[in-house]
Formats: C-alpha cells, structure tokens, sequence
C-alpha cells in the first residue's frame, strides 16, 4: 500500500466515502457487531470512573482508539482478510497516537468547556429533571448523583450518548485542526506522526468542498443522536473508522472503489517485497538455508509467505499470490484463483 499524495477529488467524493465505509461493514456485519459490543463494554468500564476530569480522558482514549480499530477493521474487509485480533487489535505505534490525540482533544475541551460544554450539561440536567426522568434528591434528602453518571434514565442511554458524544467530539476535532487523515496515516503506514499531521493538513487545500461535506455529517449525527436518545451512538464507530479509511484510500492512494469479494488481495507493501523466483533455486532455498519471507503489512501482523512454485524445473514461473483481477501475474498470464498460498 503506497502512498501517493494528497490528490484533488471530487466535490461531492464524501457521498462516495460514506457509501462505500457502509459496503465495507456490511461485509461482515457479524465480526463488526462482536468488536463494536466489545468496545462498548469497555466505554462503559471507563464511565464508571467517578472522577469526572478523568472519566472525560479515559472517554476520549476508548473513542480515539475504537476509531483506530475500525480503521483497521475496515482495510482487513476490503482486502479480504480474515477479522481475527491479530490483524484488527490496534498496534503501539497506532495506541500511543490515540492516546496522544486524546490527551490534545482533553486538553482542548478544558479551554472550550465554560463556554460550550458547561451550559450544554446545564441544558441536560434541567432537560431530563422537567421530563422526569431524574430527580436532584435522593429518597434520604442527599443530593443525587449527576445524571450524566447514570447508564440508563427511562429511555435515555446516558452512556451510549456520551460515547457517541465522545466519537463526534473527536472527529470534530480532527476535522477542525485538519487531522483527519492523521489516524488512517499512521495506522495503514506507520509514518511518522508529526509528518503525518503536517501532510494531513495540506490535504485540505486539495478538498475544501469534499471536507465540508464530512462536516455536514457531522451536524446530521448530532441530531440523530438526539432524536434517537443515545442508542445510536456507539454506531457512529464503526462508520467513523471506515469512513476515515475511505476517505484516506481515495485521496491518499488513488482508489476510490472497494475492491471485490473474493480471496484475499495482497497489499502493495506485500507484493513489492515478494520474493523473485530468480532469487531462488528450485527448492526454494538461497543460501542453504529455506527461504520463508515474513514482513510487516499495513496490518499489523506479520504475513508468512509460501514458496510453492508451479513447474520442476529452474525455469518454471511461479505464479503470485491472488491479485486484483485488473493486474496480470510475471509470466504474462492472467493470475490463478486458487494460489493463495502467501496469504496463509
């Protein structure tokens, strides 16, 4: 998977974003569900946290890094690859970023709280007082706990309101200092933060209509939110991480389709360190020693790849391992099907 540069796209390329992050999750809508239940359990653990400044940074770790999964969720789907932890489980390069941008977004509500976030909480305690659904006192005459550390008041799930409250405060965020390709950069490349972030920012002189659009978005999953009384909030995971690796994918690396349903696709990464048959003899073997190439994808793992070759003799073609249908193999031909050999 090269990179190859902020690229200009359409204007209306957030439309074609959206749609094709929905295609990705719909893809295996059994794996999405297990991972976004285990991400809510979490997200609830750290709401249990009773120190309110960091229940809010715990609140933005668990967002960052349940966006960094789904990343990474996501480029597992559209190559095809198997959802184990293995490839999906963010890394520590992946982890730190997470944590630093969480601690950047903490250090941002603190400035911006008295002036946005403390009415709006202020509006919401009054809200679910006048609807009844939570009173000030307690039975005994003590004061009631804040009504943003509850799980459930009547119809209302606090904690997936504040989860998806959380996941859009910190794409806004994103959005707003020009890092949205920040986590998809580090994540699929493992590219140095503070180039990630200065790149990410000039993207956006390349897409100021397409970004604008994400922002329309943005303002339509607050009143989604709303209206659906907190449930639909830990959704906006999953298609926050996919859309962040759509919307990379096509201004980063030219490719604004997912590829098909079908066997697993190599990245470039994995092709471009392929071994050549020529710098094999025909047993596989250089140096006396079996030649069995690991390496590091955009996955996170590290791949073991075969050595079996079509033909006995020295100058047989081994066919590559499955490619996108579009690319023909070294000898010319059109891939074979059924050689997925590098891939297990």
């Amino acid at each position: 998977m090269s990179a190859l540069g902020p690229r200009q796209t359409e204007p209306d390329a957030w439309i074609r974003w959206i749609r094709e992050a929905v295609a990705l999750l719909l893809r295996r809508p059994a794996a999405v569900a297990g991972y976004l239940a285990t991400v809510i359990g979490v997200y609830w653990v750290a709401h249990l946290t009773v120190w309110g400044p960091m229940r809010t940074l715990l609140m933005l770790v668990v967002a960052t890094l349940a966006l960094v999964l789904f990343i990474r969720l996501a480029l597992a789907v559209d190559y095809n690859r198997p959802l184990h932890p293995g490839f999906v489980l963010p890394a520590n390069l992946d982890a730190a970023v997470a944590v630093t941008l969480a601690a950047a977004l903490f250090a941002a509500h603190g400035v911006v709280a008295p002036a946005l976030f403390d009415p709006l909480h202020l509006s919401f305690n009054e809200a679910v007082e006048v609807l009844g659904l939570y009173e000030p006192r307690l039975e005994t005459g003590a004061p009631a706990p804040d009504p943003l550390t509850y799980g459930l008041l009547g119809p209302l799930w606090v904690t997936g309101g504040l989860f998806g409250a959380a996941l859009l405060g910190t794409g806004l965020g994103m959005l707003a200092f020009g890092q949205w390709f920040l986590l998809p950069m580090v994540v699929l490349h493992g590219a140095p933060p503070i180039h990630s972030a200065a790149v990410s920012a000039r993207a956006y002189r390349s897409n100021p209509v397409a970004m604008t659009g994400l922002l329309g978005v943005f303002m339509a999953a607050v009143v989604v939110l709303v209206v659906s009384l907190g449930w639909a909030g830990p959704l906006l995971a999953p298609l926050l991480g996919a859309v962040l690796y759509t919307s990379y994918r096509d201004v980063f690396l030219g490719r604004d389709a997912n590829h098909p349903v079908g066997l697993p696709i190599p990245t470039e990464l994995e092709l471009a360190l392929e071994p050549e048959p020529a710098d094999l003899d025909d047993a596989g073997v250089r140096g006396g020693t079996r030649f069995t190439p690991r390496w590091r994808t955009p996955l996170g793992v590290r791949l073991r790849g075969g050595s079996d070759r079509s033909g006995a003799g020295s100058g047989a073609c081994r066919p590559p391992p499955t490619r996108h249908p579009a690319r023909p193999d070294r000898c010319g031909a059109e891939p074979s099907p059924g050689n997925d050999s590098a891939l297990r």
